[in-house]
């Protein structure tokens, strides 16, 4: 079946305005193109990769739905309210934010350099931070709103030489819970997905040795490694009348490697 055709058969998000950050590869890739097979125009947010970006915007356009670019870093918060600012300005609403835009810099904590715990946190926490306070005053005024927030397995277990990204991804599930708590009596839901060992450029370099991929592919109960599109049907899930009843839970998808 064809992209648009499942967007015309489903339409979960029809006439939705989704915001999804770090959306010009991988995770964000996925989502934002599964968003709009299902009917959701979005704001795609990237950081620097604009080749990228437009490829993205044209598969949305392919589905029929719109899409608007803003270019910037997460981390900073002028970036967070020029997306919220942009969904309203174009389509009027903001109905799901998905927060996936991150970065790692990998080290031992003995050797890490401060700017690679400055960079990681600003991304990672504080991005997901500043774009989750843009977006509730619209979404509290609807009435009703998705929240997705992207972590990690690293977030929940710990993962030798990423001291920073772990912390991060852990301070995500509990901003996750913290917020769930305080929007739920004005409709607004929050959630988050954890992705175990996605084929994505992000964990490429990890994955890189054969042995290394051989030890974690065989410790995964699943046999193989997830897909960009994996996490995008859990996001989707989270995001939708589905799940209506869910809100600050954490979604593993990791092929069995952590429960």
């Amino acid at each position: 079946m064809s992209v648009a055709a499942t967007a015309v058969a489903t339409g979960r998000f029809a006439d939705q305005a989704v915001i999804v950050t770090g959306g010009s590869r991988g995770i964000g890739r996925a989502v934002a193109l599964a968003f709009a097979a299902e009917g959701a125009d979005v704001v795609l947010n990237y950081a620097g990769n604009h080749a990228a970006a437009g490829e993205v915007a044209d598969g949305i356009a392919a589905c029929g739905r719109r899409a608007v670019l803003v270019p910037g870093s997460v981390a900073d918060p002028e970036t967070a309210a020029r997306l919220a600012r942009t969904a309203v300005e174009s389509f009027g609403r903001i109905d799901v934010l998905v927060n996936n835009a991150g970065i790692n810099r990998d080290g031992y904590l003995m050797m890490l350099r401060d700017e690679a715990w400055q960079e990681v946190l600003g991304v990672n926490l504080h991005g997901t931070f500043y774009c989750c306070r843009a977006v509730l005053d619209t979404m509290m005024r609807q009435r009703r709103g998705a929240i997705v927030n992207m972590t990690s397995t690293a977030g929940l277990k710990g993962r030798a030489g990423q001291v920073n990204y772990a912390a991060t991804k852990g301070a995500v599930i509990a901003l996750t819970k913290t917020l769930a708590q305080e929007m739920g009596l004005h409709g607004v839901r929050v959630n988050a997905v954890a992705p175990g060992f996605i084929e994505t450029d992000m964990v490429g370099g990890l994955l890189s040795r054969p042995e290394v991929r051989q030890e974690f592919l065989e410790a995964t109960p699943a046999g193989r490694f997830g897909a960009a599109e994996d996490v995008a049907g859990a996001v989707l899930y989270l995001a939708s009348t589905e799940s209506s009843y869910v809100s600050g839970h954490v979604l593993l998808v990791n092929g069995g490697l952590f429960v």
